[in-house]
């Protein structure tokens, strides 16, 4: 039985120039296999043939830039490899399951019901619990979880992602005597599909002379300015928590948000109790 391939490397190549055209064979070059065996492997992995993923992803950062956006569509199309709007709005449409303008105007009228409302602060989050940050980029060691949105692991000892990295660490501990625990989830569940939203659970690194073994990946969190919001609470709750600071906090706020994932800093990963556990949330702003 062959092993299956190392998709990290493909990963990064591909999720790190979205923007660029890739070939097959490319991306087969990285993992040793002829382009046919590679396109077997890689469906079987993902669920979806390679062209399929990238054009999915390629939409879906569309879909996000639509949500947070005033950007004409357009603009958005040609940023997504499209020559036209027209061209845009029919693959999107198959893929996302609206128009490019009524996907739009279904978050510009929930922006408009929210304004209304008074904004109710939730459990954990406290109203001395936000600061603007600039950081500088900086590179994490990560392994990925790939499923539905409420399943993500999150740094709790019992998770498979977790004791992968304390293996690593169990090795290279003199490599990093100190580190940060960092999620990110890389997709918004409220365009990808379910079973699909991936989940990259890591750690901060110091630079390192050892190469880093199969299963494991090496990205880079994007500096700049970012809202920072501290959550005390239960890891389950942060799906709500990003559903009041996306829709409720941001909308009234006026804070326009850069078209990239949000992270997470776990300040206090293995606190025994759930409702002590720190999450300091960074989303990424104009």
């Amino acid at each position: 039985m062959p092993k299956k391939p190392n998709l990290y490397p493909i990963w990064n190549q591909l999720e790190s120039k979205l923007e660029n055209p890739v070939g097959l064979n490319q991306i087969a070059f990285f993992t040793g296999y002829s382009d046919w065996h590679f396109h077997r492997v890689f469906k079987s992995i993902q669920g979806e043939n390679l062209k399929q993923y990238i054009r999915r992803l390629r939409l879906e950062k569309a879909a996000y830039e639509l949500k947070i956006t005033e950007y004409p569509v357009i603009e958005i199309a040609l940023e997504a490899g499209y020559l036209s709007q027209e061209a845009f709005t029919k693959a999107f449409k198959r893929v996302i399951g609206f128009t490019p303008s009524d996907f739009r105007k279904r978050y510009q009228n929930h922006k408009k019901k929210t304004k209304s409302n008074h904004l109710n602060m939730p459990d954990g989050v406290s109203k001395h619990g936000f600061q603007i940050k600039t950081i500088t980029s900086f590179p994490i060691v990560y392994v990925r979880h790939i499923g539905n949105y409420e399943e993500l692991p999150g740094p709790i000892p019992e998770a498979k992602e977790v004791k992968e990295i304390q293996s690593l660490l169990g090795k290279w501990k003199s490599t990093w005597p100190k580190h940060k625990w960092i999620g990110i989830c890389q997709d918004d569940p409220e365009i990808s599909p379910k079973g699909k939203i991936r989940f990259d659970l890591g750690i901060t690194m110091a630079p390192s002379p050892q190469p880093l073994p199969i299963g494991f990946g090496l990205q880079t969190i994007t500096g700049g300015r970012y809202l920072q919001i501290r959550y005390q609470g239960k890891y389950e709750t942060l799906p709500k928590i990003y559903d009041w600071i996306l829709n409720e906090y941001c909308t009234k706020n006026a804070i326009q948000l850069r078209n990239l994932p949000p992270w997470e800093c776990y300040l206090n990963p293995f606190e025994m109790s759930e409702g002590k556990r720190i999450t300091d949330i960074y989303l990424p702003i104009q």
